[in-house]
């Protein structure tokens, strides 16, 4: 007996030396992918924070726009405004003087009619009149008549030199405005070239981020294919190993019978191929619903990706080994909840040999439980590094009991 734990011992280390070989390889792909993934990730993640940076500079840049435009036309407004009130003092400006001319023409005449043409001399003045009132009165008319020819005429001319004055600073504001213009102008012209540079800039970082996002996608979708072709290739390893695990302990077995006692043979046989599972009795129980194991199977397979979650009951959000047996069998109507760890459903249902073993039955091992699924795998809540997986051989540790609940 010792011989044979020896032989399985050495069997195991055989096999699991290309298995832990196989899941390094399958480090190695994935860590490959991860660093171009990452690196992908960090660039899409660069290129959209410079892409929105850009876009908010240009919006900021169009409101500074819209202030400088609306500027514009309130200045082009007031200088507008300017011009008329410009207009309007030159034409002030020119019916002053034309009333001063027409004063200036008028008081000519008078002033050719009192002196040039009659120029009485005071003495004639005082004969032709009837008396000294009269007199005085002649005197004083001629007077009051060039006094107020002489102040509408100053009048005019103060007119006309404030009218004039007023013109002056009309066009020393309209002069500032026109700079002011000037200006906004040029702060309009190099916004303009500026926003019109950070469009450019902002195409050509949108360009890259697509670029990059097609990139990363091309990426994702060569480590999904190398996943998968992991996942295959691990698959038909574990297949391969474990039926060469099965031929080996039927030749043993064979060999085993030929040297010692049947009973002998039994336990040899049994020992090789779960170790300590068998008895020494071969236990195959009869169906005892008409649940397929295939369809048990089949549904459990329909979880495989999802997460691990320790103390989990969700096949979907999470759950551990125990929950995923528990509830893959609760959706056929098996209520194995009274068990829910893995020691206890080692006494769920019926016992069955390792030589028996058909899909939909559990599997114990030491702390873990799993679903035969045929071809010599495991579908499982693996680890939560893993999920929930089907590519892992039945061997994969020390089967401490096989029970079948269909």
């Amino acid at each position: 007996m010792k011989k044979n734990s020896e032989k399985n011992r050495k069997f195991s280390i055989r096999f699991r030396t290309p298995l832990l070989a196989s899941v390094l390889a399958a480090c190695s792909v994935l860590c490959a992918v991860m660093t171009p993934l990452q690196a992908g990730a960090t660039k899409i993640t660069d290129l959209t924070n410079q892409s929105q940076n850009l876009q908010n500079n240009i919006n900021s840049a169009n409101a500074e726009l819209v202030d400088i435009l609306s500027d514009i036309d309130a200045i082009s407004a007031e200088i507008s405004e300017k011009q008329q009130e410009i207009q309007q003092a030159e034409a002030d400006i020119a019916a002053a003087e034309a009333a001063e001319q027409q004063q200036y023409q008028a008081m000519k005449k008078r002033m050719k009619f009192m002196y040039e043409n009659g120029n009485k001399s005071i003495i004639e003045i005082f004969v032709e009149s009837d008396n000294f009132a009269d007199f005085l009165n002649k005197v004083e008319y001629t007077n009051a008549v060039y006094s107020s020819d002489r102040q509408m005429l100053d009048s005019y001319e103060a007119t006309k030199i404030e009218i004039q004055g007023m013109k002056d600073d009309l066009e020393s504001e309209q002069a500032d405005l026109q700079s002011q213009q000037n200006d906004l102008a040029a702060k309009q012209s190099a916004l303009n070239t500026k926003i019109s540079q950070m469009k450019v800039q902002k195409q050509d970082v949108d360009a890259a981020l697509a670029d990059a996002k097609k990139k990363a996608a091309e990426e994702a979708e060569r480590k999904r294919k190398a996943m998968e072709a992991e996942k295959a290739r691990q698959r038909a390893a574990a297949v391969a190993a474990a039926k060469k695990q099965r031929e080996e302990a039927a030749a043993r077995a064979a060999a085993a019978a030929q040297s010692s006692s049947s009973t002998s043979s039994s336990s040899s046989s049994s020992a090789s191929a779960a170790e300590d599972v068998s008895d020494g009795g071969s236990y195959n129980p009869s169906p005892v619903t008409n649940i397929s194991g295939s369809e048990v199977v089949s549904y459990a397979n329909q979880f495989v990706g999802n997460p691990y979650v320790w103390g989990g009951n969700s096949l979907t959000e999470g759950c551990d080994c125990s929950g995923f047996v528990v509830q893959v069998y609760k959706h056929f109507g098996i209520n194995l909840s009274g068990s829910r760890n893995s020691a206890a459903l080692r006494s769920v249902g019926q016992k069955v040999s390792y030589e028996n073993l058909q899909p939909g039955d559990i599997v114990c091992y030491s702390g873990h439980v799993a679903i035969y699924a045929g071809g010599g795998l495991i579908v499982e809540a693996q680890s939560t590094a893993t999920g929930i997986t089907n590519y892992r051989p039945v061997t994969c540790h020390k089967i401490v009991a096989i029970r079948r609940v269909i």
